[in-house]
């Protein structure tokens, strides 16, 4: 508020066009005033408080017996492992039909597993699993290690909280202490270790309580309580409290902002108890529009699909200088699924990989103007191993193409053949340095087969975005006490790491750039030139991609957006990312650019080492005054090419020699080549009199530049000219000679 900033009242004048005109506070002018935000949800310090450590004594005996006799009723007799348990995951880990959580986990494995290892199920991990389980029993009691699994238990979600250990279950579910919980309530808890999810008394009421009585039942046969209690506690409805602080907004967002402070805060501060004020990089109305281009998608997706499936969608939007989240939705209903798809779904990417494979190849000096056939080729790798690429769809030019091409079009082999020609542990390190998981060193890593999620693409697109700086995405922007005074750990140390844009130059500035104006023609001439119409005045690049699901990663010059869409499940979208995910990506930054014009921009910011020149796009080569298309790019001075098109130019610098010569109408001439008895006929034009077009005859090879000479005594004319001979040498030939017009006005 004003008197915590020193300022009794600040007053605010706007202009009419409803912009800040001026800020004074007790009549003097201030450049800016900070307000507080609003607040997003109260849970960062309620999960503080809720997550203090309880000690064997403080757990109410009833739910000791409550977990114990649903998940582990021998743990106080047998060892680390439960021998019959092991031989029981065995048998059903080796039956189709059977789930290999059935089995014999005792507490101590289960700690193990959910604090130190992954959710894989192999025989692997369950024998690491012992072995490690054995460890901690050797060097812990057996009441304190109930203990931690009591505290480190996962119970779920509630709105947007994590609710992990049976302290936090009990307040977030219930609103009561532990020691305040009735028996009905107790057995709710407990019976939730083995499905959080599907047995959330909040959602799933009627399946609670059907595992809520299992456990009563589990209980009243180990003698932990009478037949009275019993079914008194089995006849009571399941209630839950109220959530005080339910979050109807960004709870994706709120999850991850949470995540990131746990991992960032200080031993001393995370178990002091103390609340903290969390301050994060949400932009409130960006937020909104985002959760609106995704339902909007998902809408008309459903009409596509009509009614058999929706698929879910995910989004989020960074500034690509600071890292800062502005805008992240997960899915289309938290209350349905509380899995992130933004931060944890791995997918594979696609097509919006292939600028890493193209940023790899400038990097090591392969031209984006190089050459590539566009066909169906066959790729060997490892000194045998065969690839076949194929162009999506099945269609290929038959003719070379550019590598600048290759990625606008989205074409699969050139691309694969950039990855080749540069090195695939080249490219595997570059998309590893730009914040994506490392791939195998496969030639089909250039189409984008190993998985990421949506937020290590956007990261990896900051790079493009800003000058070749990688920026690590973050959600916080600092985190205070709730008194106000920022957040100490041990020693007085801060007790989270203030926000700082943590960026790496990961390529060269011209890199960069030049990737940008590839990425830029993928919006005006490429696979994503419905955006080019909708944003108008804006500078836009981006890729589509198109897996199993369907991807759009791009980026202005201030904000960097990422879509996606699929089915949990992986089941082919069949859908384009063209289709699926880029009408929610234009209808976002759209609308994001007309709220904040800031965050658009008419133009990416040039480098001074790149320059601009015009190509033939047929040769890569320069453009001359002949070729039928010219193409503007922008490129390193070391990737501007040296010749003119050697198609339709004079890539031998032939036209100065016609400098000279006299201009004269067209006539048209016939030449044999002496040395390979190969015909070819054109004509010159008096306005470009080097530029000569040819038509094969039957057998005959192209003439690529023909310079002609002044008239002869005897009225005949000469040229200079270049010919392809049969051997594939080039040389030089006089035997030219102008061919007179028949009585009937034909040429002969």
């Amino acid at each position: 508020d004003a008197a915590a900033q020193g300022f009794g009242v600040v007053r605010v004048e706007f202009n009419h066009r409803g912009q800040i005109e001026s800020i004074t506070g007790d009549d003097a002018r201030l450049d800016s005033y900070t307000l507080e935000p609003e607040p997003l949800t109260a849970d960062a310090g309620e999960k503080t408080a809720s997550r203090a450590a309880l000690s064997y004594d403080e757990i109410p005996p009833v739910l000791a017996r409550a977990v114990l006799s649903i998940e582990d009723r021998r743990f106080f007799e047998h060892g680390p492992v439960d021998l019959w348990g092991i031989a029981r995951a065995a048998f059903s880990w080796g039956r189709e039909d059977q789930d290999f959580k059935q089995g014999g986990s005792t507490i101590t494995q289960q700690l193990v597993k959910n604090t130190y290892l992954t959710p894989e199920r192999t025989l692997r991990r369950k024998f690491h699993e012992a072995a490690l389980a054995s460890v901690i029993e050797s060097r812990i009691r057996k009441r304190d290690i109930l203990a931690l699994y009591c505290n480190e238990i996962y119970l779920g979600r509630r709105g947007s909280i994590a609710v992990r250990g049976v302290r936090q279950a009990a307040r977030v579910f219930f609103g009561k202490e532990l020691k305040d919980l009735t028996l009905a309530e107790v057995a709710t808890i407990a019976g939730m270790i083995q499905s959080p999810a599907r047995y959330a008394p909040d959602r799933h009421p009627e399946d609670a309580q059907v595992r809520r009585n299992t456990v009563l039942a589990a209980m009243l046969r180990d003698g932990a309580i009478t037949q009275d209690e019993a079914r008194a506690a089995a006849a009571e409805p399941v209630r839950v409290a109220p959530l005080e602080h339910a979050d109807a907004t960004a709870p994706y967002f709120i999850d991850y902002a949470n995540r990131v402070v746990e991992s960032r805060l200080s031993p001393s501060a995370a178990e002091s108890g103390q609340g903290l004020r969390v301050y994060t990089t949400l932009d409130l109305e960006l937020q909104q529009i985002a959760e609106e281009s995704i339902n909007n998608q998902l809408a008309r997706l459903e009409k596509v699909f009509k009614g058999r499936r929706r698929p879910q969608a995910a989004l989020v939007a960074l500034d690509p200088r600071t890292g800062q989240v502005l805008a992240m939705v997960g899915g289309d209903s938290y209350a349905e699924s509380q899995l992130n798809r933004a931060t944890d779904a791995l997918r594979q990417p696609g097509s919006v990989f292939k600028p890493v494979v193209y940023a790899a190849a400038m990097e090591s000096g392969i031209s984006p103007l190089t050459l590539s056939a566009d066909a169906p080729r066959e790729f060997t790798y490892d000194g045998h191993a065969k690839y076949r690429p194929a162009n999506y769809g099945g269609g290929y030019s038959c003719r070379d193409v550019t590598l600048r091409t290759g990625l606008v079009r989205s074409l699969n082999v050139v691309t694969v053949d950039a990855a080749m020609r540069t090195g695939l542990t080249r490219v595997a390190t570059l998309a590893e340095r730009l914040g994506l998981p490392r791939p195998q060193a496969y030639p089909s890593l250039a189409l984008g087969t190993t998985e990421a999620t949506p937020l290590e693409v956007a990261t990896a697109y900051t790079a493009f975005a800003d000058d070749g700086r990688v920026v690590r995405p973050n959600p916080v922007l600092r985190v205070e006490g709730v008194s106000g005074a920022s957040a100490l750990g041990e020693n007085g140390a801060p007790a989270l790491e203030e926000n700082a844009a943590d960026a790496e130059q990961v390529l060269k500035p011209s890199t960069a750039y030049m990737l940008t104006d590839m990425l830029s023609a993928v919006i005006d001439h490429g696979t994503a030139r419905a955006a080019r119409g909708a944003i108008k005045g804006v500078a836009v690049a981006g890729k589509t991609g198109t897996s199993r699901d369907g991807w759009f990663a791009g980026f202005t010059p201030n904000l960097v957006c990422v879509v996606w869409v699929g089915f949990d499940d992986g089941e082919e979208l069949n859908l384009t990312g063209a289709d699926s995910a880029l009408p929610a990506w234009v209808e976002f930054v759209r609308r994001a650019v007309e709220l904040r014009p800031e965050l658009g921009g008419q133009s990416f910011d040039r480098p001074a080492s790149v320059t601009t020149v015009e190509i033939d796009p047929e040769t890569g080569q320069l453009a001359s005054p002949s070729c039928p298309q010219r193409e503007r790019v922008t490129v390193a001075p070391a990737f501007v090419p040296e010749h003119e098109c050697s198609l339709h130019g004079d890539p031998w610098g032939l036209r100065a020699l016609a400098a000279a010569s006299s201009a004269e109408q067209p006539s048209t001439v016939q030449t044999a080549a002496a040395d390979t008895g190969d015909v070819a006929e054109g004509y010159y034009t008096s306005a470009t009199p080097a530029a000569y077009t040819t038509r094969r005859a039957a057998g005959a090879t192209l003439i690529e530049a023909a310079v002609r000479e002044p008239k002869r005594t005897d009225g005949a004319s000469r040229a200079t000219q270049v010919v392809n001979g049969r051997d594939g040498r080039r040389r030089l030939t006089n035997d030219l000679r102008v061919v007179p017009k028949g009585t009937d006005g034909r040429q002969e």
